[in-house]
């Protein structure tokens, strides 16, 4: 499995990303989403390492060489010693980052690096110590795989977008996604599926009007907002504040939320964890079995217990309930997000260690409006933060030129 390690030195505006395994044209483009896009910002200086990295195929190439070329906000520097990754860079039709062979023939090119601090860098880099890393990315690409697993409808939204606009290629078509994702901070898989579910627009005019100018930080007045410093309008800000509550308010040794999307049918998404190893988070990135716990509370749309996953003979027996037994989970609890027509549009899935595990009244309560809470902020980021980030891809489709 493709990973990145991210390093940093405190007080310097340079971070060191390190790939390692084989990058396919999907797992760059998710490593697009979440190191290069999100993370920068416009004074940082990214040193990519490609040096235990390996590009499979010319179109992983061709996509980390487009998203590094002129126009970003910040100075890229690549590390590559392999003739194939240089020359993709070299071959590039625009002038794209400057490439080098050693992540210390990189560094010396950062004149405003304090003294010392290229050099505790490499030190770090070339001994795999651990210097501050950004806790939220935790040093694998998390989702690599589930992305792959969503370019089928990243592809029908491209198909869409193609036709309706008369767009010269694909690549244009993820170009627009990608820059309408950008910005209004909405991750390319949900702007695709809502680009496949929701009624076109009318030729050349508003597709929602009325929407354009809504205050997109007017955050619903919910629990979850009072006094954090939140951007109800960060999608990943929001998951983790999520997950974060989950297992403070429940006392839990592991949290996942899960949500559906229409585009996928009865398929859930996995998009907020913590407490949850490598291996049983690529088990559940993408769940539909009818008895795995999650799928199962969105069908009922209520509140489903596992007192112990080793002897239930339902949710015990699917393939996700024998990983995280194997994981080391014993008791589950999952918790529907309901909106006003009762619908589930998210499920909160506890776990714990000890079997027979349960949640005191208070806790299972303070779960309950949790994930009312969930319910109330997806309908409101879907209604201004999605339907603005539509709106603003279709200005710029429908723009002349």
């Amino acid at each position: 499995m493709p990973e990145a390690t991210v390093r940093w030195v405190k007080a310097t505006p340079v971070r060191l990303v390190r790939l390692s395994g084989d990058f396919d044209a999907t797992s760059v483009e998710a490593l697009v989403e979440l190191f290069l896009e999100r993370a920068p910002r416009a004074e940082e200086r990214l040193v990519l390492d490609l040096t235990a990295a390996r590009l499979v195929g010319a179109t992983a190439s061709r996509v980390l060489v487009n998203h590094l070329g002129p126009g970003e906000r910040r100075t890229v520097l690549v590390v590559a010693t392999a003739a194939a990754e240089r020359a993709a860079f070299v071959r590039a039709s625009a002038p794209g980052p400057h490439v080098y062979t050693s992540v210390e023939a990189a560094l010396a090119a950062l004149p405003e690096l304090p003294a010392g601090a290229a050099e505790a860098l490499t030190r770090a880099h070339g001994a795999d110590l651990t210097l501050d890393r950004f806790a939220d990315l935790q040093q694998q690409v998390f989702g690599l795989r589930s992305k792959s697993r969503t370019r089928e409808v990243i592809g029908m939204a491209q198909g869409i977008l193609l036709e309706r606009y008369g767009l010269r290629s694909p690549s244009a078509a993820f170009d627009l996604l990608r820059l309408a994702s950008q910005h209004h901070n909405v991750p390319v898989r949900i702007l695709s599926a809502e680009v496949v579910t929701t009624a076109p627009p009318p030729r050349e005019r508003a597709w929602f009007p009325g929407l354009t100018g809504r205050d997109v930080n007017a955050a619903p007045d919910i629990g979850l907002f009072v006094d954090k410093a939140l951007d109800a309008g960060d999608f990943k800000q929001v998951m983790r504040a999520v997950v974060f509550e989950a297992m403070t308010r429940t006392d839990a040794d592991a949290v996942e939320v899960h949500l559906p999307h229409a585009v996928l049918g009865r398929t859930l998404i996995l998009e907020g964890h913590s407490g949850l190893d490598a291996t049983y988070r690529d088990g559940v990135a993408e769940v539909k079995d009818p008895l795995a716990l999650p799928v199962l509370v969105h069908a009922k749309a209520q509140t489903v217990f596992v007192a112990d996953l080793a002897t239930d003979l339902n949710v015990g027996t699917s393939p996700t309930g024998r990983a995280a037994l194997a994981a080391g989970s014993r008791a589950l609890l999952g918790v529907p997000a309901l909106a006003d027509d009762r619908a589930c549009v998210g499920v909160l899935t506890v776990h714990h260690r000890r079997p027979g595990r349960r949640l005191t009244d208070g806790q299972e309560t303070a779960l309950e409006a949790l994930a009312g809470e969930l319910a109330i902020w997806l309908s409101w980021y879907r209604r201004v933060v999605v339907l603005n980030a539509l709106e603003y891809l279709h200005m710029r489709a429908s723009q002349p030129g």
